[in-house]
């Protein structure tokens, strides 16, 4: 039980350190700085990819514990019901705040759990554990890629 909890904690620490690391690498930077994109890809792109993926699997989330399916939102992109996208004039800060807020909703989903119910795997494909290992994947997936446009870790 300890190790489970000791896992659990991981996905934590993980989960926060992402929205961390925005605030303190990307948050700080110009606006023309964010959407100036090398390839063709901004910093912002990456940032509202992220924040997409957020909701996504918030909204996920929250059905598997009402009782539904909980989809795979990285792979099965038909079934991923999307939460209302805002503004396509947001600027970066602004997204990365509406990351911030689907984020805090998540962990809170997350911190209300049932020891046994992160390895339930009667609600679908994924037990919340595993839907939760994939979402702190794609993070260090889309951190890279912000790594990368900024051309050096800043910070």
């Amino acid at each position: 039980m300890s190790e489970q909890r000791n896992g659990q904690q991981h996905l934590f620490d993980g989960l926060i350190a992402t929205y961390r690391e925005l605030n303190l690498k990307v948050r700080p930077l110009p606006e023309d700085r964010l959407t100036i994109g090398r390839s063709g890809e901004t910093i912002r792109d990456v940032i509202v990819d992220l924040r997409d993926d957020e909701l996504r699997f918030s909204q996920a989330l929250k059905d598997r514990l009402t009782g539904q399916s909980m989809i795979d939102v990285f792979r099965d992109e038909e079934g991923a019901a999307m939460a209302e996208i805002p503004s396509a004039d947001d600027t970066t800060v602004e997204v990365i705040s509406q990351f911030g807020t689907a984020r805090e909703s998540t962990l809170a989903m997350l911190q209300g759990l049932a020891p046994e119910a992160w390895d339930d795997g009667g609600g679908g494909p994924l037990t919340i554990r595993a839907a939760t290992d994939a979402l702190l994947a794609n993070d260090r997936v889309h951190m890279e890629k912000i790594v990368g446009l900024l051309g050096s870790p800043t910070g």
